[in-house]
């Protein structure tokens, strides 16, 4: 049976500067493959394999008087795939 857990969980309103910020930070652990980030709970860190699948889709949802917009970035990856580096 498999178990899922949010390790990390960011959902809040902010200047796009500040958000900006933030991502700076995931994109300079990428480079360094290892995630950091600090939860409640402490301290988070999260090794990245070589090899990773991205997703970025840019959404649009338009009515009468607004528009919403979303953009979603993913990364996947399975532990056994990582194995064998």
């Amino acid at each position: 049976m498999s178990e899922k857990s949010d390790l990390f969980h960011c959902d809040e309103k902010m200047l796009t500067y500040d958000a900006a910020v933030v991502l700076e930070k995931f994109v300079d652990g990428l480079r360094q493959r290892k995630l950091a980030a600090t939860t409640e709970d402490g301290p988070v860190c999260i090794d990245l394999p070589l090899l990773t699948q991205l997703e970025i889709s840019f959404k649009q949802k338009v009515k009468p008087g607004k528009s919403k917009r979303k953009l979603s970035i993913e990364l996947a990856w399975k532990e056994e795939e990582t194995a064998g580096e």
